[in-house]
């Protein structure tokens, strides 16, 4: 697995890394007995841990949306500038749990939508869709093979538009009714169109 240098974030625009970490994993709990967002990578972090280190390489700020397991996850992301928002309504659906995160952005901060059960991403990835909206992309998101990934970027100017999102159905709505002014990244990355949902992902024991 490709592991994130700390780099500088990029200074031109600010932006603010929206990690959506309020899911309840049922899937992998159902076949593992265990919480997925805390199992260990091959180079040992947690899954979160390397999101959230793979954020802070891109983001001047990191918002980390939780609601299950609140505790083991402040503990297994000890250390890390990052801030904690509890979204009590995470039940509801992603729409809900993105807007918890998006109110805690500022209003001239772009915003970087990342999925916390998606560790493989590769940094040269999130750097293109943070470089889309420094150049001017109101919306942008990787491709690979012609099959849309994260993260997601959204320019400042679409703020009030994220968070007037229904809670059920996350930014999906928000980027159809936008498809004309998509800033596409074609990636040579599968990372950015895999997710951990069953403990097979990570080549992990059922």
């Amino acid at each position: 697995m490709h592991v994130a240098s700390m780099t500088e974030p990029h200074t031109a625009r600010l932006l603010t890394a929206v990690v959506l970490a309020a899911g309840e994993g049922r899937r992998y709990i159902a076949r593992s007995g265990r919480y997925k967002l805390l199992e260990p990578l091959e180079d040992g972090r947690p899954l979160i841990r390397a999101v959230c280190d793979t954020a802070l390489a891109i983001a001047n700020d990191v918002v980390v949306v939780h609601h299950w397991h609140s505790a083991r996850l402040a503990a297994a992301l000890s250390g890390l500038p990052v801030r904690l928002v509890g979204c009590e309504n995470a039940a509801r659906g992603m729409g809900a749990s993105l807007k918890c995160g998006v109110q805690e952005t500022r209003a001239e901060s772009d915003i970087l939508v990342m999925l916390a059960d998606m560790p493989f991403v590769h940094i040269d990835t999130v750097k293109a869709i943070r470089d889309a909206l420094c150049s001017g992309a109101a919306t942008a998101r990787p491709f690979h093979e012609g099959r849309p990934g994260h993260p997601v970027g959204f320019s400042a100017s679409l703020r009030e538009s994220l968070l007037s999102l229904d809670d059920t159905q996350g930014a999906a709505p928000l980027l159809r009714s936008r498809q004309a002014g998509l800033r596409s990244i074609d990636v040579a990355d599968p990372g950015c169109i895999r997710d951990v949902d069953v403990p097979g992902d990570l080549g992990c024991p059922p």
